[in-house]
């Protein structure tokens, strides 16, 4: 059921996990919100990403960055999330500065008054989540204070029966409250990750990046990947990995929160795989960033500074952007790494994850999700230290992660027909996997429908 979250002048708590404590952000952070340069891009060269507002992704985030190297300068591999956590982990007051309120005024807001229906504009507002009540409730009270106006809080479960808490009624979307009465709202803040609300298409994600590359060709700007292969079927997984030295990354496409992502650094590693449902057709095969001795990409991983045991860990920076009238802009900051340390040489023996994976998403004993902040690298001084990153460092990502978000932009773009409907025949030729498609859409009624995946 939907509850309500009203709106008030000031709250007198903050929206953060716990292990923030008393956190305020470093000085290199809160440098780095205010900076707006880059010296390797050419003047002129960053119109149309930075100062251009997004037509369909107006909040992304985008990790690992920077944590690589290539040749002693700075750089690193990305993805991007249309759907990310983070604000959590980002220092703010209890006043209306947060990230949370940010992104609720300066995007979803506008977003909404833009695109309204007039016919639903004294409708209510809404947030769906599937995941992280914590951040969900943060969005749903900056939403409501900035309104004015109630919000309701509804929770949409992949094991829930159809219409139990959600409806669609000629197209308009009803939630159900507390005491079983439907309402139709005019907008709703999607923080849903699981199926069937799958959040993320790296498939598609790739071929984006490299569009986008192709069409910036000679101004500086560029979207680092690793050397990947797309579409690999299972059995071809193998052939891949060897092309790549032995040392992969294998990726379900349309998986999150660490699930789908296999780091191979051995034969034992890649039996271990090919023995998995792993419940797609295709899949995407890339270098393995690892070890300057042993990565099998251009680059290596930069990793934390020394500890007092000499230890350096695998990490990732996360950057949370938004679009607003003005462009994208940071939104939330906040780091991980992996839970050992990472080896200079390999026996074969390893369980790479250990040393190469820093997702913080973890399942407790009933199976609820739960963040393993042990792992957890803020901005705050301490933590942030140990990162050994610069301004430059974090506008560098800045940049990545706006062209990567511009350029699934635009991708989603292409998948829109000229009457705003999804494209879904665009999508199959693209994603040529019949399983992600059936998810989507029941195929199997007509001829006509399922020769679009044939």
């Amino acid at each position: 059921m939907a509850y309500v979250i009203h709106p008030r002048e000031s709250r007198p708590f903050s929206f953060l996990h716990p292990a923030m404590g008393e956190a305020k952000t470093h000085p290199t952070v809160t440098a780095f919100l205010y900076c707006k340069e880059h010296k390797d891009v050419q003047p002129g060269s960053s119109v149309g990403t930075t100062d251009v507002p997004a037509k369909t992704l107006p909040l992304g985030r985008s990790g690992p960055l920077p944590g690589c190297h290539r040749g002693g300068g700075g750089d690193g591999g990305l993805e991007v999330n249309s759907c990310p956590s983070g604000q959590k982990y980002m220092p703010h007051g209890t006043g209306m500065d947060s990230g949370y309120h940010k992104l609720m005024s300066e995007t979803f807001r506008d977003t909404v008054s833009s695109k309204c229906d007039p016919f639903l504009r004294n409708k209510p507002l809404a947030v769906v989540l599937d995941k992280n009540q914590l951040e969900t409730s943060g969005y749903a009270a900056a939403l409501a204070d900035i309104t004015k106006e109630p919000v309701y809080v509804v929770e949409a479960y992949l094991n829930q029966p159809k219409e139990h808490n959600i409806r669609w009624t000629d197209g308009i979307m009803e939630v159900r409250d507390v005491e079983d009465q439907w309402h139709a709202v005019r907008a709703a803040f999607r923080y849903v990750t699981q199926k069937p609300w799958t959040r993320r298409n790296k498939l598609l994600a790739a071929m984006a990046y490299e569009d986008f590359n192709k069409q910036q060709g000679g101004t500086g700007l560029r979207i680092r990947t690793p050397r990947t292969f797309l579409r690999v079927t299972k059995a071809q997984i193998p052939t891949a990995v060897q092309a790549l030295g032995g040392k992969a990354v294998i990726k379900v496409p349309y998986s999150n929160c660490g699930q789908g992502v296999y780091t191979v650094t051995s034969q034992k590693e890649l039996d271990k795989l090919m023995a998995l449902d792993l419940n797609y057709e295709k899949f995407i095969v890339q270098a393995l960033v690892g070890h300057k001795n042993w990565s099998s990409s251009q680059w290596h991983h930069a990793c934390t500074l020394p500890d007092e045991e000499g230890r350096e860990y695998v990490f990732d920076t996360r950057l949370m952007v938004h679009a607003t009238p003005d462009g994208f802009r940071p939104l939330c900051i906040f780091s991980r790494r992996a839970h050992l340390p990472l080896p200079d040489t390999l026996d074969g023996t390893e369980d790479s994850w250990e040393y190469l994976g820093t997702n913080l998403s973890i399942k407790d004993t009933i199976g609820a999700w739960q963040s393993d902040t042990e792992r957890l690298l803020s901005v705050d001084n301490e933590p942030f230290e140990a990162l050994g990153l610069s301004v430059e460092n974090l506008v560098d990502g800045f940049v990545q992660t706006v062209m990567a978000a511009t350029a699934i932009d635009k991708m989603c773009c292409r998948l829109v027909r000229p009457d705003n409907s999804f494209d879904f025949e665009e999508f199959a030729v693209l994603a040529d996997d019949r399983k992600i498609l059936e998810e989507i859409y029941d195929l199997s009624d007509t001829s006509d429908e399922t020769s679009v995946v044939n």
